[in-house]
């Protein structure tokens, strides 16, 4: 009789945070042997980026309480491999690669995936309002934006509207 090997899927998510990390979650509750990878550019692969403007405020006090897991924790619980600093540059859905780069020291490498889930985020909606187009009317897409943005705050009136912050004529 012959023995068959069968290998486990291999899927790369592009993108961590709320949806690629909820997605690696949700991925190895269903397959346990899959090996998943998580590339996120930025520095945190999960925290909790409805609580931007509740830090921004003043309601949450340390940014480090919007951190809801680091890449040990999806390494030790969940066996998934986190490579922060890390982006994806090309995808080859022919030979199914993608090559991803060190954002820190520039190094390429390329990974092969039987499954690829792209979850990189969304550039803000700016509506069309007065003081939208200023340099200095900066948006919350990542916690790495919070500190800028509560300089901001501090130094300016300005009003919330949704993630976008707006300076106030007065």
């Amino acid at each position: 009789m012959a023995s068959s090997k069968t290998e486990n899927l291999k899927v790369i998510i592009v993108g961590g945070v709320a949806g690629g990390a909820s997605c690696a979650a949700r991925l190895r509750r269903l397959d346990e042997n899959a090996e998943i990878i998580i590339v996120e550019r930025g520095p945190y692969v999960s925290y909790a980026n409805c609580g931007l403007s509740y830090y921004v405020g003043g309601v949450i006090p340390r940014e480090s309480s919007l951190l809801v897991a680091d890449e040990s924790v999806f390494r030790e619980l969940f066996a998934i491999d986190v490579r922060t600093l890390t982006e994806a540059i090309s995808i080859s859905p022919e030979d199914k690669t993608v090559e991803l780069r060190n954002v820190i020291t520039g190094e390429v490498a390329t990974e092969s995936y039987d499954k690829l889930v792209l979850s990189p985020g969304a550039t803000p909606i700016r509506p069309p309002m007065p003081g939208i187009a200023l340099a200095n009317a900066p948006t919350m897409q990542r916690a790495s934006c919070c500190r800028m943005v509560s300089k901001f705050a501090i130094s300016l009136a300005a009003c919330c509207r949704g993630r976008i912050l707006l300076p106030i004529d007065g």
